[in-house]
């Protein structure tokens, strides 16, 4: 079997590294190239000073204007590191993944690349397109999919040659250290599988017991 499992859109992360008196700068630099539609909040700035120790808060907002919801955006600068840490909406409940990666693109490209450029510092923007093989190894995906493939999707692991391949789907996971999570097998599992939510849930709650029991099993051999 080839390794081409999917690619599935995910939340974007920005980093911006640098050296510390740079990065010192960074909110005031980031405020002098901000666009019309986006404020700094200094007050909530200095109301979360306490909660976050050494580290520094940035807090960037936008007005719901330009196809985009109202947004607030928080960065924590940490020595010589500042990310973005989270992006709430103002006005509704939640953010759509297309929505929160849409407006940390546009301060991104209009006020932090520019001041990372000013500042001399290096600004990285991960890709809206994660392939499945990020979070399992080659061995574990081609598991996966064997299992997928040839199960009976109405009834998950309950047979025994399904349950078998569902094990050895577990043990390859467990062996190989993947960093899989029940969120996203059971995205594979809809969106690339075919499997129904219900049962998809199913296997997602297996999986998690399955990982758990497999290293307590390792720590306590």
């Amino acid at each position: 079997m080839d390794n081409d499992l999917g690619s599935f859109l995910v939340f974007r992360e920005l980093t911006v590294r640098g050296l510390s008196p740079a990065l010192e700068r960074l909110g005031d630099v980031i405020q002098e190239h901000l666009p019309a539609h986006w404020l700094r909040d200094k007050a909530k700035e200095q109301e979360n000073t306490r909660m976050f120790g050494d580290r520094s808060l940035l807090v960037f907002e936008r007005d719901g204007s330009g196809g985009l919801p109202a947004s607030g955006v928080a960065m924590l600068t940490d020595g010589e590191k500042a990310e973005v840490v989270n992006i709430v909406p103002l006005e509704k409940s939640q953010l759509s993944v297309q929505e929160y990666n849409a407006v940390l693109v546009e301060l991104t490209t209009s006020a932090i690349q520019p001041t990372a450029v000013a500042l001399g510092l290096k600004c990285e923007l991960t890709d809206d397109l994660k392939p499945f093989t990020a979070w399992v190894s080659p061995a574990a995906g081609d598991a996966l999919r064997r299992f997928s493939i040839l199960a009976n999707h109405g009834t998950g692991s309950a047979h025994t040659l399904d349950r078998e391949r569902w094990f050895a789907f577990l043990l390859r996971c467990h062996q190989d250290r993947c960093e899989l999570d029940t969120d996203m097998l059971q995205r594979w599992l809809m969106e690339q599988g075919g499997w129904t939510f219900e049962r998809a849930s199913d296997l997602a709650i297996e999986y998690e017991f399955g990982r758990g029991l497999l290293k307590f099993a390792e720590q306590n051999a």
